[in-house]
């Protein structure tokens, strides 16, 4: 077992962690719950990315977080930093909060579309052939065909979605990030 393995999405969280090892925050801005925090490696900006919070509202953007805003309570950074460990995300109910909806950020799964076919067709006898095409789908539409082609009933392509790589790489982001700040606070 992979020492991530328990984590939520644990290839984004893996890789956030390689390549945020020497990340440091920088305080920007802070006024109550206006603030303002930058998170990155001394001398570079990469992988850096910004959370800013008003009241209501937290925002992220970088290199990480393609501009995500989430609403919810007045405490943003504790909203995301509830008590739970590192790395446990809990990107549903989060992705309820983003202020553009949360269907914004789920697509189509190769994946998950290869789960839910070898469900589907476990029974028949040309299961072989139909996972096999399913495992060269990188689109929902060539699912659809792959689906059609085989004549596999299906109704809902929402099954073969799953959160975006990178909004999940922005969760884990937010979720590092306010735990740093938090451990800040309590170290001062």
């Amino acid at each position: 077992m992979s020492d991530l393995e328990w984590y939520h999405y644990p290839e984004q969280y893996g890789h956030l962690l390689e390549q945020t090892k020497d990340h440091e925050l920088v305080v920007l801005h802070e006024d109550g719950l206006y603030r303002h925090l930058r998170f990155k490696a001394p001398g570079t900006s990469m992988w850096h990315w910004d959370l800013i919070t008003w009241p209501g509202s937290l925002a992220i953007r970088g290199d990480i977080g393609e501009g995500f805003i989430f609403t919810r309570t007045a405490d943003m950074l504790r909203f995301f930093d509830q008590g739970q460990g590192a790395g446990r995300i809990n990107a549903s109910y989060w992705a309820e909060k983003l202020d553009r909806g949360s269907r914004s950020v789920r697509s189509f799964s190769p994946r998950k579309f290869r789960e839910w076919v070898s469900e589907a067709v476990a029974d028949r006898e040309d299961a072989a052939a139909v996972i096999g095409d399913a495992g060269d789908v990188d689109y929902d539409h060539e699912a659809v065909d792959v689906l059609n082609d085989h004549r596999v009933d299906w109704d809902d392509v929402g099954a073969w979605q799953d959160y975006d790589y990178h909004f999940i790489l922005a969760l884990h982001a937010i979720l590092w990030g306010a735990k740093k700040y938090h451990e800040s606070k309590a170290t001062t």
